[in-house]
Formats: C-alpha cells, sequence, structure tokens
C-alpha cells in the first residue's frame, strides 16, 4: 500500500506540474509521495527483538512517550538522517518547503516545482535500489 500510495501522489504531482496551475500542490505531492516512498522502504523493520510492521507501529512504540514530543513528520526526518544520507537534505527541502506552501504562501514558482519534482525523483532512485 505505502509504495502504491507513493505512485499516485508521483502521478498526481508530474499531472499537475504538467498543468502549471497548481504548484503549490506540486511540492505538497512531491513530498508526500517521498513520504511514502520512505515509509515503505523502512518498513517493516526489526530493532531488537521487535519487528515493527509500519511507521505508525513505530511511532507509536518508540517515538510517542511521555518524554518524546516529536511529530510525525520529525520522526521520519529523523530516520532519513539515520538510514538515508544521501537523501536527507532533500526530504527536508520538501518537507519544510510543503509546509510553507500549505500553511503561509500557496504561491511557489515554476522553478520551485520543477526541484520539488527533481527531488523526489532523487529519493525515489534511492529507495528504488
Amino acid at each position: 500500500m505505502k509504495k502504491a500510495h507513493a505512485i499516485h501522489n508521483e502521478e498526481l504531482c508530474e499531472f499537475l506540474l504538467q498543468s502549471k496551475k497548481f504548484n503549490d500542490w506540486v511540492v505538497t505531492a512531491a513530498f508526500y509521495s517521498a513520504l511514502h516512498y520512505v515509509h515503505n522502504e523502512l518498513f517493516p523493520r526489526k530493532e531488537g527483538s521487535v519487528t515493527y510492521q509500519c511507521f505508525e507501529d513505530y511511532f507509536n512504540s518508540v517515538m510517542k512517550s511521555p518524554s518524546r514530543t516529536l511529530s510525525k513528520h520529525a520522526a521520519t526526518i529523523r530516520l532519513v538522517d539515520q538510514h538515508f544520507r544521501p537523501i536527507n537534505a532533500q526530504y527536508r527541502w520538501l518537507h519544510d518547503n510543503c509546509m510553507t506552501t500549505r500553511y503561509n504562501n500557496y504561491i511557489v514558482d515554476d522553478r520551485t516545482a520543477q526541484e520539488a519534482k527533481r527531488y523526489l525523483l532523487k529519493i525515489k532512485s534511492e529507495m528504488i535500489k
């Protein structure tokens, strides 16, 4: 399901990029596609004697506790930093730009939208080796 969701969002990203009308959603679709590619590659994962079938299991067990207050996005960024160093700058860029476009400013130029797509493709290529 995660990979199918990644592909679905990637196809939406490309469709929107070609339309040249909704660059804010290009960035958003690129980020969520990248997130699903990353989660697909990370899970299921075994740590010690425990196997986490999905990100939700991992987050609820490991990252969500009274002493930790990370959001799900921050937890994924941490996992990318730990396990996928070659793409951590691109993943962070997509995350940061997605949050900006979704919550602060929906005006995104063509260059930024194209950059989002390039970063998604770099992340995808790292995840599908």
